[in-house]
């Protein structure tokens, strides 16, 4: 068996704010939205780079994993960080910093708890 993607899937109560604000704010997209005959997202799926996430309009229960980090790659953290910020202040956080263990990173959570990390480099291990 060979393993060839994961793609994560998130739960937002709207779909909608929450693709427009990850479009506007992180860069992401472009995205694909089906609304299944109603005014609002139901289901999507969002780019980043060469990955997707999918997302789900509604809330996720009690038991649908609200710890989840997520990390993605990019080859000038600085300018991303820089996109971040003139796209949102508050959304940006601590500018980006080396890590002991390898990459240079900074973090942003989204409007509704979600923790993107965006790493330039990788890890060394130990």
């Amino acid at each position: 068996m060979t393993f060839t993607e994961v793609i994560p899937y998130l739960y937002y109560p709207d779909a909608d704010a929450a693709l427009d604000w990850l479009e506007r704010v992180l860069g992401f997209g472009p995205s694909t939205r089906w609304r299944m005959g109603g005014a609002q997202t139901k289901e999507a799926d969002i780019h980043v780079g060469d990955s997707r996430v999918s997302v789900s309009g509604r809330a996720p229960a009690a038991d649908e994993g609200g710890g989840a980090l997520l990390i993605v790659h990019v080859d000038d953290i600085r300018a991303h960080y820089e996109r971040v910020r003139a796209a949102e202040p508050t959304a940006a956080g601590d500018p980006p910093s080396k890590q002991p263990y390898g990459p240079t990173t900074f973090t942003v959570i989204d409007p509704w708890g979600y923790r993107w990390n965006f790493w330039e480099g990788e890890a060394d291990p130990p």
